[in-house]
């Protein structure tokens, strides 16, 4: 930390040093540039970030050694190994590097639990008791549905330091069914992020002093364009900063909880066919049995429906057997009328044959005429 204060120290001693060149000669401050002026400005600005970035990794690097045991006590000179009277132990060094890490840690964990209500509870209380927030909560199911289980999804934000604890309470709670956990260093990006802003606040100090002096309106044009960007930048870098810094402080966990009749059973050793055949048997007599316990629970549940549909078609049935019974009482009605229409009609009378045709006169049929005649006399 010493280093890093030094750097930016230096840096402000530079950028003071060309201020102080620039206000000694006015009249050529005049004639320079802005290019020039922002050659300079963006120079000083580079040399102190990169001191600045050099002293922090130079330090964290100092750090990790000390974690991974690259630098032993026994390696390091007296001078590192004793403060006046005092020595350092590797422990309290070790303590040092960590707190100086920054580490975004992350869990993520399945878990199955035969409370589902109580446990959610629980889960969201114990979040607001350890200082976190649940990011987002995701329950999915119906508590009446019988024939189906439910499960919810938490991604929960925890106080790094209490990570372990609220870790444990859910396993205590509940059966882990899987459970990973990870952490990445981000310790080199924060510094960086950390050393361009610093580099651009210097920047953005010499522009201000800049500006003060501009005589021209190009001068102040530019100088103020040169400005608003800096400002953006160094904007953008405290939002990465803060992000950072929320992640490290914060660990997230991702939860995932089922709701299950039974546990899943752990793994165990290979088990004889016997063995496997009785436990396949009664576990088909359970299930069996749960069966039947399930009908006649949906069966009883399902006789005030069925009443209501009997009813309903007891009710239709008795309207279309009316009204067939109806139609046929008519029909048979038609029927009769048209009986009685017809034995009352009287009978037709049988039609005389018609004469024959009057033959034509000839004298041989006249004499057959007479003949005939004769023949009717008699």
């Amino acid at each position: 930390m010493k280093r890093r204060s030094l750097a930016v120290l230096a840096g402000a001693v530079m950028a003071s040093v060309l201020l102080a060149g620039c206000g000694g000669s006015s009249s050529s401050q005049a004639d320079r540039s802005y290019k020039e002026v922002a050659e300079d400005t963006a120079a000083a600005a580079s040399e102190a970030y990169y001191d600045y970035d050099g002293a922090v990794e130079e330090e964290y690097e100092y750090a990790t050694d000390d974690v991974y045991g690259t630098n032993s006590a026994a390696e390091m000179p007296e001078e590192a190994k004793t403060s006046g009277s005092e020595q350092v132990s590797d422990s309290e060094l070790q303590s040092s590097a960590a707190s100086n890490r920054k580490l975004i840690k992350t869990v993520n964990m399945s878990a199955e639990t035969r409370e589902f209500d109580k446990l959610i509870s629980n889960i969201t209380a114990r979040i607001n008791e350890l200082g976190g927030y649940a990011e987002s909560m995701d329950v999915n199911g119906n508590s009446y549905d019988t024939y189906s289980t439910r499960n919810a999804y938490i991604v929960a934000r925890i106080p790094a330091t209490k990570l372990d604890m609220f870790v444990k309470d859910i396993s205590d709670a509940s059966n882990i069914t899987s459970k990973s956990e990870s952490a990445e260093d981000v310790t080199l990006q924060y510094a960086d992020v950390e050393a361009h802003k610093e580099s651009l606040k210097i920047e953005q100090k010499r522009l201000n002093e800049l500006l003060e002096q501009a005589d021209t309106l190009e001068n102040i044009i530019e100088l103020e364009n040169r400005l608003t960007e800096v400002r953006y930048e160094i904007e953008s870098y405290e939002s990465r900063l803060r992000m950072m810094n929320n992640q490290v402080v914060y660990a997230t966990v991702n939860l995932s909880v089922q709701e299950v009749k039974e546990y899943t059973p752990e793994p165990v050793d290979e088990k004889s066919f016997g063995e496997r055949l009785v436990q396949e048997f009664t576990e088909s007599c359970e299930d069996a049995w749960e069966f039947i316990q399930d009908f006649i629970i949906g069966f009883v549940a399902f006789l005030p429906t069925l009443l209501v549909l009997l009813i309903i078609l007891f009710i239709i049935f008795i309207i279309v057997f009316g009204i067939v019974k109806a139609i046929i009482a008519v029909v048979k009605a038609s029927n009769r009328k048209k009986a009685v229409k017809k034995a009352a009609r009287p009978a037709p009378q049988p039609q005389k044959a018609a004469p024959p045709a009057a033959a034509e006169k000839t004298p041989g049929s006249e004499a057959g005429n007479a003949a005939g005649s004769a023949d009717k006399d008699k």
